[in-house]
């Protein structure tokens, strides 16, 4: 038996290397998953005495799963883990493998930031969170250009003092205005920093008449979060039956079924389209309103790239309340 190809020690779990094993006899092949077996299967060669074990990537992806955080940081435990490959019941290869919903050109092995982009736009009082692999000791730095064109020295934002994991790390301008000392008004852009790569928030400073944040789990299942400030519209409708009680006509089983038309508004950035593709493609997306995030589903979309660097044009979609009882809290 020979083994021709076989997973790396860290891979994304939409682009992991299938097994090819060169064998004349059957093999048995399982993955162990938290000490515990997920899979436990018979291989036959087949007429080129080859054994392959494909999309074994999406197998172990079945496993994973990434998390909303809810304070200034959270440890993505559920988001990536150690696999261990068996063949004949010995062990012969373990990967650490990163939940990847999509096929990605990030190279696993480096992979710092998961996210598909290094650069985004921000705006003042949104949310914002940045996520990364990170392994014990290190920390992630911050640090900040003001309107006034100085630079501040870094600080920390977060150290890592478990076992290689993904954090993901609250990082809205709010939070790094209070770390700084600072106002946000005084903030141009922040950077912030683990392992020798970058992650770059650029504040777009403009005062907008509605801002419409809405927060979705990426192709790496993290939360990210994009504003919309082109305006938000409501079309509304209603299901229900009609019967007949002392001979007038009545509603029952009334449902709200609004549907909810936002803009994007201005797009600065040819990478911002990137994130505007995934949230449309998202499986779990939120918007905020009053403090609180609400799931939404989004029915439409309208989404005109050029690829030209000179053309940025606006997109649009559609959406409805995944709880059909929320439909009045939507308000400026």
């Amino acid at each position: 038996m020979n083994i021709i190809q076989r997973p790396s020690t860290k891979e994304f779990s939409a682009t992991m290397k299938d097994y090819t094993i060169d064998s004349d006899a059957v093999i048995t092949f399982s993955v162990k998953y938290n000490n515990k077996t997920i899979l436990d299967e018979e291989y036959v060669p087949d007429a080129d005495f080859k054994i392959h074990v494909r999309k074994l990537g999406k197998f172990c992806q079945q496993a994973l799963w990434g998390e909303w955080c809810t304070g200034s940081s959270l440890l993505q435990s559920s988001a990536a883990g150690t696999f261990e490959f068996y063949i004949n019941n010995s062990l012969d290869t373990s990967s650490y493998v990163l939940f990847c919903r999509m096929q990605t050109n990030k190279p696993a092995a480096s992979a710092a930031w998961l996210s598909e982009i290094n650069r985004k736009i921000t705006r003042l009082d949104s949310k914002e969170y940045a996520s990364t692999i990170i392994t014990p000791g290190q920390a992630i730095q911050v640090t900040v250009k003001k309107t006034d064109g100085t630079t501040t020295p870094a600080k920390t934002l977060y150290t890592h003092t478990g076992t290689l994991c993904v954090v993901t790390v609250d990082a809205s301008p709010s939070r790094i205005a209070t770390l700084f000392l600072i106002p946000q008004d005084a903030i141009r852009s922040y950077v912030l920093s683990v392992a020798g790569q970058n992650f770059e928030f650029l504040i777009d400073s403009t005062r907008y008449t509605e801002v419409w944040q809405f927060r979705y789990k990426n192709v790496y299942d993290m939360p990210e979060v994009l504003s919309a400030v082109g305006g938000l519209n409501v079309k509304g409708n209603n299901e229900g039956e009609t019967a007949a009680m002392f001979e007038v006509e009545r509603k029952f089983a009334l449902k709200v079924t609004d549907e909810y038309t936002a803009n994007s508004g201005v797009i600065f950035l040819q990478s911002d389209y990137k994130l505007w593709h995934n949230l449309f493609n998202a499986q779990e997306v939120q918007i905020y309103i009053a403090g609180t995030w609400y799931s939404i589903i989004i029915t439409k979309q309208t989404y005109e790239r050029e690829f030209r660097r000179s053309t940025l044009k606006a997109v649009e979609f559609s959406f409805k309340m995944a709880n059909p009882e929320q439909n009045n809290l939507i308000e400026l």
